[in-house]
C-alpha cells in the first residue's frame, strides 16, 4: 500500500527532529524511549478513574522533574560544571565522572585530577562508574544525567506500586503512588545528581524481585526474578556502604518474620527464645565487643556530621564533642547513643532546629512524615491480614535501613536526605494505615 503524502511529510520530519534531539543529547532521546515503556508498563491491566489517576499522576511528576532540569539548565552557566543548590555532592559526582570517562577514552588527565577521579577513601560510589559509562557511550551530559535519576524514581515508584496494588488494592496503592511522586524532598533528590535514586531503585527491584521469585506462576519469570534479586544484592553494597548488608538483612528477617507470623505459638515460642538469647548474647564478651566497636565507629561518623557545615545535632555525651581524641564509649553510653539516634531519627528536625527561611517550607512536609510514622502500626496490623510476605519484607527494610541512618548522622540536611531512602518502605504501609482506619471510622459511624 501505497504511503500517503502527508504521512511521508510526517515521518520525514519526526525523522529529523528525532535524529536531530539525539545529536543534541542522546541520553535524552533514551530517556524519552525509557519513558514510553515505563508508563506502559505503570499502565498495564489498569482501566477507567484507576488508569486516568495513575496516567495523569505519572505525566505531571515527569512533567514537574523534567521542567526542574530545563530551568537548571537555561539558568546556569554552561562553562561551568553546576547542579541544584540542595544537590549536595552532585557537582562533585559529575566532575569525577567526567574525569573518568576522559581517562577510558586516554584523554590527558593531570595525574591530581586521576587521584581524585578514583579516591577510594572520599564519596567513593559505584555509582560514579555508572554515569562515566553513559558518557562514554553517548558523550558528555551534564544536564541529561539529571534525567537518568528521574527514569530510576519513576521505576521505582511503578514497581511499588504494581506490588502493593496487588496486595493491599487500589486505594492504598494510589494513596502511595501520589505520595512518593510529589513529596518535597524525595522529589528534590530525583532529580538531582546524587546517588540515592540509584541505591532506592536497586532496593526496590531486590523486594520485587523476592516476592516475584517466591510467586511467580511461572519458571521464566522466577527465573528472571531470581537474576534481577542477585544482581541487585550484588551491586547495590558498591553504590552505597552498607547498601548490601542492609537489603540482605531486610529479606532475611522479612522472610523469617512471614514463616513465624502463621501461628500464635510459633511468635510465642521464637519470642522467648529470642528474650533467652539474646540475654545470654548482650553478656557474652565477644558480642559485646563487636557491638561497642560497631558503636564507637558509627560515633565518630557522627561526630564528623556534627563537625561539618550544616545544621548538626548531637546523640552523644557532651565530653565526646569536647576532646580532641575520641575515647571509646562505656556500654551506657552507648546505649544512650542509640536510644537518642532512634529519637532524632524520627523526630527531626524538631522547630527548634529550623533555622532558615527555605527550611520554614520543610515544616509541612515534617508534619506529613510524623503522620506517615503514627500510621505505621495500623497500616502493619492491616497488612498483615492481606499480604503478609509483602507486609513483612516493607517493615524489615525500613527498619534496617532507619537503624543504619539513625546511627551513622548527625547533620540534619544529609539526615533527611538519607532518611528519604526508606521513605517509599514506609510510605505503603502508612497508606494502608490510613486507608484501613478511614474505613474502619466510616463502617462504625454508618452504624
Amino acid at each position: 500500500m501505497a504511503l500517503s503524502r502527508e504521512s511521508i511529510i510526517y515521518g520525514t520530519g519526526a525523522g529529523i527532529v528525532l535524529g536531530t534531539a539525539y545529536v543534541l543529547s542522546p541520553l535524552s532521546v533514551w530517556f524519552g524511549i525509557t519513558l514510553v515503556a515505563l508508563f506502559a508498563w505503570a499502565l498495564r491491566g489498569l482501566s477507567g478513574r484507576e488508569r486516568r489517576w495513575v496516567l495523569g499522576m505519572l505525566g505531571v511528576a515527569v512533567a514537574l522533574r523534567v521542567l526542574a532540569v530545563a530551568v537548571l539548565f537555561i539558568a546556569t552557566d554552561h562553562s561551568e560544571i553546576v547542579s541544584f543548590f540542595w544537590d549536595g555532592d552532585g557537582v562533585a559526582l559529575k566532575r569525577r565522572a567526567l574525569w573518568i570517562r576522559d581517562i577510558w577514552l586516554g584523554v590527558p588527565v593531570a595525574p591530581f585530577l586521576f587521584n581524585v577521579a578514583f579516591d577510594r577513601l572520599y564519596g567513593w560510589t559505584t555509582y560514579l562508574y555508572v554515569l562515566a559509562y553513559l558518557q562514554y557511550l553517548l558523550g558528555p551530559a551534564p544536564y541529561a544525567i539529571h534525567l537518568l535519576n528521574i527514569v530510576l524514581c519513576m521505576a521505582a515508584a511503578v514497581a511499588l506500586f504494581r506490588l502493593v496494588r496487588s496486595s493491599y488494592g487500589t486505594q492504598p496503592a494510589l494513596l502511595g503512588f501520589a505520595l512518593l511522586l510529589f513529596m518535597p524532598t524525595p522529589f528534590l533528590w530525583s532529580v538531582s545528581a546524587l546517588k540515592e535514586s540509584l541505591y532506592v531503585f536497586l532496593a526496590v527491584v531486590a523486594l520485587v524481585s523476592a516476592v516475584t521469585a517466591w510467586r511467580g506462576q511461572t519458571i521464566l519469570s522466577r527465573s528472571i526474578a531470581t537474576l534481577l534479586l542477585a544482581g541487585s544484592v550484588a551491586t547495590i553494597g558498591g553504590v552505597r556502604t552498607g547498601g548490601q548488608a542492609i537489603v540482605v538483612a531486610g529479606l532475611a528477617a522479612g522472610f523469617a518474620a512471614t514463616f513465624v507470623l502463621r501461628r500464635a505459638w510459633l511468635v510465642m515460642a521464637v519470642a522467648a527464645i529470642l528474650a533467652v538469647v539474646g540475654v545470654r548474647l548482650a553478656h557474652h564478651p565477644f558480642v559485646q565487643t563487636r557491638v561497642m566497636a560497631q558503636l564507637n565507629s558509627s560515633a565518630v561518623q557522627h561526630i564528623g556530621h556534627v563537625r561539618t557545615e550544616g545544621h548538626s545535632y548531637k546523640l552523644l555525651d557532651q565530653r565526646f564533642y569536647s576532646q580532641t581524641d575520641f575515647i571509646p564509649m562505656t556500654f551506657d553510653e552507648g546505649a544512650r547513643f542509640a536510644a537518642r539516634a532512634v529519637v532524632a531519627f524520627i523526630v527531626s528536625p524538631v522547630p527548634s532546629q529550623i533555622q532558615s527561611g527555605p527550611e520554614m517550607v520543610f515544616l509541612g512536609q515534617q508534619v506529613v512524615w510524623y503522620v506517615l510514622v503514627v500510621l505505621v502500626i495500623p497500616g502493619v496490623l492491616a497488612g498483615l491480614k492481606r499480604d503478609r510476605l509483602v507486609t513483612c519484607l516493607l517493615a524489615a527494610f525500613a527498619m534496617f535501613g532507619g537503624a543504619a541512618i539513625a546511627l551513622n548522622s548527625g547533620n540534619i540536611g544529609t539526615m533527611v536526605r538519607h532518611r528519604d531512602t526508606i521513605v517509599p518502605f514506609v510510605l505503603w504501609l502508612s497508606a494502608l494505615g490510613a486507608v484501613d482506619s478511614l474505613s474502619s471510622v466510616m463502617t462504625r459511624t454508618a452504624r
